[in-house]
Formats: C-alpha cells, sequence, structure tokens
C-alpha cells in the first residue's frame, strides 16, 4: 500500500472528526454532480488534503475518492475492494454484474458516475486508500486495475462452481 493514499485517508479520518464533518460531508456528497474538483465549497475541503504534485487526473481521483468517502459516510473497512463489495451484492443479480462490467469499461467521462453508482449499491464500508490507489493506475494501458477487479468479482463465482461439482 502506498504511503499517500494512506496519508489521504488519515486525513479524511481527521476531517470526519470534526464538528464540521456535517456540512462538509454533504458539500463532499454535492460535489459528485460535478466534475471532480470543480464544485467550489469542495475544493476548499480537499485541497489542503492533496499532496503537491497532485495534476489533472490524479487531483480528480483524490477528489472523487473524498467525495464517496462521504457519500459512505466514512465507512473505511480495511481490506474490502469496491469490486469485492460488488461481489458479494451481486448475488445472482444480472444488473449488479452489468454496471461492474460497465465500470470496468469506464473512460474517463463516464468513471466519477460509474463509480458514484456502484458504490451506491454497496452496503457496508470500503477500503478508500485502496480505492485511490486504484484509481491512480486505472488508466494504466496494461489495465492491471480492471483485470484485477475482474478477478475479484468473479473469483468467488467459480470457487461456488467448483464446490457445487465436487
Amino acid at each position: 500500500m502506498k504511503e499517500g493514499a494512506r496519508v489521504f485517508l488519515a486525513r479524511l479520518e481527521d476531517l470526519k472528526g470534526r464538528k464540521t464533518w456535517t456540512p462538509a460531508r454533504a458539500a463532499l456528497r454535492r460535489s459528485l454532480a460535478f466534475e471532480p474538483g470543480t464544485y467550489p465549497p469542495a475544493i476548499g475541503m480537499v485541497e489542503p488534503l492533496l499532496p503537491g504534485e497532485a495534476e489533472g487526473w490524479i487531483r480528480e481521483a483524490y477528489y472523487l475518492v473524498a467525495a464517496l468517502y462521504a457519500l459512505k459516510d466514512g465507512e473505511h473497512r480495511e481490506g474490502r475492494t469496491l469490486a469485492q463489495a460488488l461481489r458479494e451484492k451481486a448475488g445472482d443479480s444480472a444488473s449488479v454484474e452489468h454496471r461492474f462490467l460497465a465500470l470496468l469499461d469506464a473512460d474517463r467521462d463516464q468513471i466519477a458516475f460509474r463509480l458514484r453508482q456502484s458504490v451506491v449499491l454497496v452496503e457496508g464500508g470500503l477500503d478508500f486508500a485502496r480505492l485511490l490507489e486504484d484509481l491512480l493506475a486505472w488508466f494504466s494501458p496494461d489495465r492491471r486495475v480492471q483485470a484485477r477487479w475482474a478477478r475479484e468479482f468473479y473469483g468467488v463465482k467459480e470457487e461456488e462452481k467448483e464446490e457445487v461439482k465436487a
């Protein structure tokens, strides 16, 4: 786990512990209706939490994770990735799988919308530091994040199939 993601999560958790969390949470949630990093009330909260080199997609990823963290009311769960949480939710639901596949195929214009849709579906917390790391590598040409998410989403299903066969 990269240190920058852990530091950012610690800063979000510090923000959550303050008296101002309720209005901050509302502003961060509202920011999901805008391009990441463009909703003025959220800028004053997130900008001080960013590493100095955050520009372009990197900056947007930090804003997006801060907003999703607020959407889940700061419910951080170490080690639980979004793909794992969606797998738990999916069961036999074709619609959850459809949304997951749309998320895997999301480009830069769609990623914020697809993530918001997916995070809303999930019950319980997520590992937001891991989510940030994954988003920072989302547009890597090798698409290794999407491949790992696919393994996490479908992996258990394959194991369950093996158990049924045995």
